[in-house]
């Protein structure tokens, strides 16, 4: 079985969404469970932190996708955090790159989102 952690962080005006390991369709249930969780509880503004993630296929490009869509119909947003290795590749190559924000880091992604004004203490 593939491993993937999947750690959930909600702040006030936001929720950081961690991974670490590998994100395949083995382990994108995990993933595609809390982010529908966060949606449900109308957690629309959601920072995807893949720093830590060494492995994803097609199967979580589309979990994020969905969970684009998604966000942005209950006026949130997504942003994608430390994109690196395949999951950067996978990106790039399928030019899905321009439809998710991607930032370097998480503390990048609140200056973007928030213009610096946002607080990660509870």
């Amino acid at each position: 079985m593939t491993w993937l952690s999947v750690t959930v962080n909600d702040h006030p005006r936001f929720s950081v969404v961690s991974l670490n390991g590998d994100l395949d369709k083995i382990s994108a249930p995990r993933l595609e469970e809390a982010l529908a969780e966060l949606l449900a509880r109308r957690r629309a503004r959601i920072i995807i932190d893949t720093t830590d993630l060494g492995f994803c296929d097609s199967t979580g490009i589309w979990i994020l996708l969905a969970t684009l869509r998604r966000a942005y119909e209950q006026n949130g947003w997504l942003r994608l955090a430390g994109v690196h290795g395949v999951l950067g590749r996978l990106l790039e190559v399928t030019r899905l790159a321009d439809a998710f924000p991607i930032d370097r880091d998480v503390h990048e992604s609140l200056l973007r989102a928030f213009g610096g004004s946002v607080s990660t203490s509870r």
